[in-house]
């Protein structure tokens, strides 16, 4: 739980229209128990607070239950990503592994409207060896795919104090901005427009959010934002016409750490973008809704 004085004083509005760019809807081996079915989250989200449209994020091992569950409910679409090496995760298959994932979205095309999640994560990778494999699989997916015009998903975690390598021969890689800066050279270098690229739940460092923006990629803005000041933050300068909402469900409760979060929740983002803006929660509301019609391609 945040502090009670981290949390803003505003209640978010519930007729107002909300997106989710970013949710997981896993059909076993969920990362948290569910407090509701996927059906009665679907039905909440959509009855009870005006909600316009779903991007589920699904990777090979839960594409099929995603696939079937669009199929049979309207206004829900899904995005593709690809699994990082970590330091939890290891398989001596790895790298057919990874060009399986890569041929699967070079195949699958008219199944997914984004390619993502997928990027770096220098948390999980601690160690210089994951570190270096993470590197070379963002920077592969960004050359085999990027003839493909869709638009991509993010996942950037730069490293805390806590998750520095000391015995990394490269000590760029233990700074406070190092993955946003290989993304960034990597895109640059690739030729991506930036109006393609959505940094999804952007953890800053906040400084670099306004420069981002201002070179048109989104930042997109996670629920937890409205009672944990450090997602907050990363809201400030960056211009509403660059801003999107999520939930990162079921993680990013708005007000609970380690809570079970929904896509209804993302009216907690936009009470958030309102207050730090100082405008109206309809005002937020009507210009993400715009600006992830025009990201994901939705009419």
């Amino acid at each position: 739980m945040p502090k009670k004085s981290q949390i803003i004083p505003i209640e978010p509005e519930n007729d107002i229209p909300i997106v989710d760019c970013h949710a997981h809807f896993p059909d076993k081996e969920p990362y948290r128990k569910p407090t509701h079915s996927y059906e009665n989250q679907y039905q909440f989200f959509f009855e009870k607070h005006n909600g316009q449209f779903i991007i589920s994020s699904a990777s090979l091992w839960d594409y099929e239950y995603i696939q079937d569950f669009i199929k049979t409910h309207e206004n829900i679409y899904m995005t593709m990503g690809c699994g990082m090496p970590s330091d939890r995760y290891s398989s001596p298959n790895e790298a057919e592994e990874q060009a399986e994932q890569i041929e699967f979205l070079k195949v699958k095309t008219d199944n997914y409207i984004a390619i993502g999640e997928f990027g770096l994560d220098f948390h999980h990778a601690k160690s210089f060896e994951k570190r270096e494999q993470q590197i070379e699989f963002f920077q592969r997916i960004i050359k085999e795919t990027k003839h493909l015009d869709k638009p991509y998903v993010l996942h950037v975690r730069n490293p805390t104090e806590r998750d520095k390598d000391p015995a990394s021969p490269k000590e760029e890689y233990n700074e406070r901005d190092i993955c946003n800066k290989i993304i960034l050279e990597t895109l640059e270098r690739e030729n991506i427009p930036p109006e393609k690229v959505m940094w999804h739940c952007f953890s800053g460092p906040t400084e670099d959010g306004p420069k981002l923006a201002e070179k048109g990629y989104f930042i997109s803005i996670p629920s937890s934002a409205y009672g944990f000041n450090r997602w907050r933050r990363n809201i400030k300068n960056v211009p509403l016409n660059k801003l999107l909402t999520e939930t990162d469900s079921c993680f990013q409760h708005p007000f609970r750490m380690g809570g079970f979060n929904t896509p209804a929740n993302v009216r907690y983002t936009v009470a958030a973008i309102a207050y730090v803006n100082e405008i109206n929660q309809s005002k937020v509301a009507e210009q993400i809704l715009l600006n992830a019609k025009e990201f994901f391609d939705i009419n």
